[in-house]
């Protein structure tokens, strides 16, 4: 503190006291204090409204006020200034209680010289910036300086009961950042930690003043919105939030792009306890997170919800038992050239042979498989189990026949995953250019730097790489000029839209054009009748697969298939 200029009030009616008090400060060479007096508890309060004061001087008994009372409207409206009692009165008793309600220290007059009052002010002066500090530290994140998890809490409790007691409504946001792991782990946390900090002065910038916006762990935040009309208000917040997280961040030189996922639940509408209120957010969040993938959206909870994350919690654990117990088998579908009715691949389709419910689809299980650690142990042992089968149907292929594995974004991700496949084709001996990777345009975009890494790795491996269900994203041809790959196949919707519509049939013409423009094949997927097959040839689709060939068959099935050879047309549907 010394060189700066002390503004000290000192509240005292008494003339002489006032003389003294100023003579004590000037004595002091070492620092330079700037006093204000007022001899009145109103013309104090009057003061601390319009001027900076640093600290204060209370002489707790005055005209207009008397005792702790003073002390109390005193600290009351400046919290954040430091008081020292300066009394005539040498009580302890009244010392200790005067501490206790909100004084840093307690002087009595005639029993203190110029060292003594210019101490005890410089004292309770760093006493207090340092119990602010420590207040700070435990109410507000240290990283992006939002209230933390405690101060969300308190002031959540706080919120309901003034919403209880005025009987309005307030809406809780809980929000969660799609994709932020994948940043944070292939560019490393300072650039997770600045993406956090853009994200919490957008948040902050997009709020009222009135609204508590905090950062509760990792990349979760909340929102408390107070005295909201109905749920029209929560969902004009939560589209201003995805608004304003919309735009790239410029982060350490780079663009990134982030989503954001939000849940809302409405007091007392949903609940009025307040851990009710934060789990139907979180169950909402994750419903919005469930229904979108990576994009940004938001939910309201609904009763119904509380039903699906039960089931799928059950459905968790119902999986790992599943992984344990090897109830997991894999079908197959041809993929055939639309020209010559040849097979030249099959696909991978995972299949659950549930204890008692029969074989599921992944449409079934895969959303909770795919959120959990499980699938890259269920994708591995796919990627193992198709290239033993592939190096065993090796006898049966008149020309090689490509087997396709279809990737989750969790595992493309893996900082080893090309080293995984590697290790795979050496231990089953199937050739590289036997296997392909099917990868979808979600992966890409998930996290386009280690994903590109993975696919040149993979790449160089020698094995084969397809852009899987393209039109089912965003459907860029970015993709096609940055990535090494070596088919694209169509999405079954453009696929059936190639056949019915004249956009349909100018996308699908479109992305096979951009395909033999690169070199790459183009595969239709999901064909089922043969004016869609018709529509295919004309546009010179090099393959297709669909039920108008084959439906997904087991691998004694599929085994049976190729021994009669590789040739299959449309017309063999009904004897397959």
């Amino acid at each position: 503190m010394s060189g700066t200029s002390l503004t000290i009030l000192l509240v005292e009616d008494n003339p002489g006291d006032i003389r003294l008090v100023r003579e004590l400060l000037a004595a002091d060479q070492s620092e330079s204090f700037t006093l204000v007096t007022a001899d009145r508890q109103e013309t104090a309060l009057a003061i601390l409204d319009s001027h900076d004061i640093t600290a204060i001087l209370l002489d707790i008994e005055l005209p207009d006020s008397s005792g702790l009372n003073t002390l109390l409207k005193i600290h009351a409206n400046a919290p954040g200034i430091p008081i020292v009692v300066l009394s005539s009165i040498a009580d302890e008793g009244l010392a200790v209680r005067s501490v206790q309600q909100g004084a840093q220290d307690f002087l009595v007059k005639g029993h203190v010289d110029a060292h003594q009052l210019t101490r005890s002010l410089r004292y309770a002066i760093e006493r207090k910036r340092t119990e602010e500090r420590l207040n700070h530290l435990a109410h507000y994140d240290s990283l992006t300086g939002l209230s933390n998890r405690k101060h969300f809490y308190d002031t959540l409790k706080n919120s309901i009961a003034l919403a209880r007691r005025h009987e309005t409504k307030l809406a809780l946001l809980l929000l969660d950042l799609n994709g932020f792991k994948s940043i944070n782990d292939t560019l490393g946390h300072y650039v997770g930690d600045l993406l956090l900090q853009g994200v919490a002065l957008r948040l902050r910038e997009c709020m009222r003043e009135t609204d508590c916006v905090a950062r509760i762990g990792g990349d979760e935040f909340t929102l408390i919105l107070t005295d909201i009309y109905d749920e029209e208000d929560a969902a004009t917040a939560a589209s201003k939030i995805i608004d304003a997280v919309r735009p790239p961040f410029l982060i350490d030189g780079r663009s990134l792009d982030i989503g954001v996922s939000v849940g809302i639940s409405i007091y007392p509408t949903d609940t009025d306890h307040i851990e009710s209120l934060v789990r139907n957010a979180d169950v909402a969040m994750y419903q919005a997170k469930a229904e979108t993938g990576l994009q940004s959206n938001y939910r309201f909870f609904s009763a119904n919800m509380n039903d699906r994350a039960t089931e799928d919690r059950v459905l968790l654990g119902e999986l790992a038992t599943a992984v344990n117990q090897g109830e997991f088998v894999i079908n197959y579908q041809p993929q055939v050239d639309v020209k010559t009715s040849q097979i030249n691949g099959m696909e991978s389709l995972l299949r659950w042979q549930h204890p008692t419910r029969g074989l599921l689809l992944p449409g079934a299980f895969m959303n909770v498989l795919e959120s959990s650690p499980l699938i890259l142990e269920v994708g591995l042992w796919v990627l193992r189990s198709v290239c033993m089968q592939g190096q065993a149907w090796l006898a049966y292929s008149d020309t090689p026949l490509v087997l396709s594995v279809n990737l989750s974004p969790r595992q493309l991700l893996q900082d080893d995953f090309a080293e995984q496949v590697a290790a795979v084709l050496a231990e089953t001996g199937l050739p590289p250019h036997c296997l392909e990777l099917d990868i979808s345009e979600h992966a890409l975009w998930e996290d386009e730097a280690c994903a590109f890494k993975q696919v040149t790795k993979l790449n160089q491996l020698g094995v084969r790489l397809a852009l899987d269900n393209f039109g089912n994203g965003r459907a860029s041809f970015y993709y096609l000029r940055k990535f090494p790959f070596h088919a694209i196949k169509l999405d079954r919707r453009l696929t059936q839209a190639a056949s019915s519509s004249t956009d349909g049939a100018d996308m699908a013409r479109a992305v096979i054009q951009v395909a033999h423009v690169f070199r790459m094949k183009g595969l239709a997927g999901g064909v089922e009748t043969a004016a869609q097959l018709n529509t295919l040839r004309n546009l010179a689709y090099d393959d297709a697969q669909g039920y108008l060939y084959c439906h997904p068959l087991p691998s004694d099935a599929a085994t049976a298939l190729l021994e009669r050879g590789q040739h299959l047309g449309p017309v063999a549907v009904a004897s397959v």
